[in-house]
């Protein structure tokens, strides 16, 4: 059937996606309505004033899903991120190899070096965002650079930053485009991937024409991290420094998410530097960061050739 196979006999790479992005939707909304159904029951339980107005009990189950400020929100993306994770690796196992490498998840210890490069690198990338957005007065520092706050807060967002990095490049890196190989055309992999990257977010808020053309951006620049390195882990450092370091260090929103931090901003007022309820990446400066490096990497980054993934 040729709408299913190509012409060599393969089932189509879009179907291959298709079916693993849509089984994992289906499967994360499920066990996350019941999550969030169990929670609902135990703060009504507990809150029997709010039980008598629902809605007011609805919009505090609501703000408690908002955002990564609060225990309810952080357990429930950490179940998302697992079971995009639990999925790659269900229908990696089934359309392709099932060995991990293969989708360039290869052993940790021989790919060490990448990681550090890719939290190096992603952590200095934003710093030099959030330097540019403080010094054109699009935003500014409420509580001053000697003034820093912590919490037992930015240990657990760590944890889910690191989750979000490894299950965003393991489904759109390493499974996406290594599926999309099969079609043949070397830009096919880059170009898709990134789309479908961008298209994740569309749920995400202050999503905005900009910030759709910046996610498309960092997916053609992981995309190329990728390519050149053939693993993922350099790609996965750069997305957990550059989100924690956007949202827990310097305190911009992230992809339109609420974070505690460590440093308080505030947006004098939205404008297309600092990108407004959708954060930097909503902003002028991050498309011209993402150009600038995606140049770089694709131009002077050297193509290894002797790894286990190949495009």
């Amino acid at each position: 059937m040729k709408i299913f196979r190509n012409n060599d006999n393969q089932i189509r790479s879009g179907w291959k996606i298709g079916i693993t992005f849509i089984s994992f939707y289906i499967f994360t909304s499920i066990i996350s309505f019941v999550f969030i159904g169990v929670y609902g029951g135990i703060i009504a339980a507990k809150n029997t004033n709010l039980v008598s107005d629902q809605a007011e009990l609805m919009e505090y189950i609501q703000q408690q899903f908002s955002g990564l400020t609060s225990f309810p929100a952080v357990w429930l993306q950490l179940i998302q991120c697992i079971c995009l994770i639990l999925s790659v690796i269900l229908f990696w196992k089934i359309w392709g190899t099932g060995k991990l490498k293969d989708i360039g998840f290869t052993n940790i210890k021989s790919s060490s070096k990448d990681l550090f490069l890719g939290l190096l690198i992603g952590g200095i990338s934003f710093t030099i965002v959030a330097a540019v957005v403080l010094l054109t007065n699009s935003a500014e520092l409420v509580n001053g650079f000697i003034n820093p706050k912590f919490s037992v807060a930015l240990i657990t967002q760590l944890v889910i930053f690191i989750f979000v990095g490894i299950n965003e490049e393991l489904f759109c890196r390493g499974y996406c485009m290594t599926v999309l190989k099969q079609t043949k055309r070397s830009w096919v992999p880059i170009v898709v991937s990134a789309i479908i990257f961008s298209l994740m977010h569309s749920m995400n808020g202050g999503i905005s024409l900009l910030a759709y053309i910046n996610l498309f951006l960092f997916g053609i620049f992981m995309g190329y991290l990728f390519m050149k390195t053939k693993n993922i882990w350099m790609c996965i450092g750069y997305h957990i420094t550059w989100n924690y370091f956007q949202g827990d260090v310097f305190g911009f929103l992230v992809s339109g998410t609420t974070t505690d931090s460590i440093y308080n901003i505030k947006v004098i007022s939205p404008n297309l530097i600092n990108g407004g309820s959708f954060g930097p990446e909503g902003g002028l400066v991050v498309t011209a960061l993402l150009v600038v490096t995606t140049f770089l990497v694709y131009k002077f980054m050297i193509n290894r050739k002797s790894a286990k993934v190949t495009f």
